[in-house]
């Protein structure tokens, strides 16, 4: 799970990279979206990390079976981070483009 939450980290930044150089943007639009990803990201691993400690606390006391389904759910909200940290990033850096 950490290295999962490592590449949702990581995502936001990698989907404002491509977008800018898809976009062909100047430095100032990197200025302005590489801190603005970092802290999506940051966010999305602290929203992550606090959801999932409540939800594997709360279930710590229940059978193997329902353990094991709260792990899928988990792992399965994972991947959707991931992909919520390439969106955001890239909506993020398009909105940059146009703004500068």
């Amino acid at each position: 799970m950490h290295l999962l939450l490592a590449i949702a980290f990581v995502m936001p930044i990698t989907g404002a990279i491509a977008e800018l150089k898809h976009s062909g943007s100047g430095a100032l639009c990197y200025l302005i979206v590489l801190p603005a990803s970092l802290a999506i990201g940051a966010l999305i691993v602290w929203f992550d990390w606090k959801l999932g400690k409540a939800l594997w606390s709360r279930c710590e006391r229940h059978s193997p079976k329902v353990q094991n389904a709260v792990a899928m759910f988990l792992f399965t909200l994972e991947l959707l981070w991931i992909v919520v940290g390439v969106v955001s990033g890239s909506m993020l850096a398009a909105f940059a483009g146009r703004i500068v």
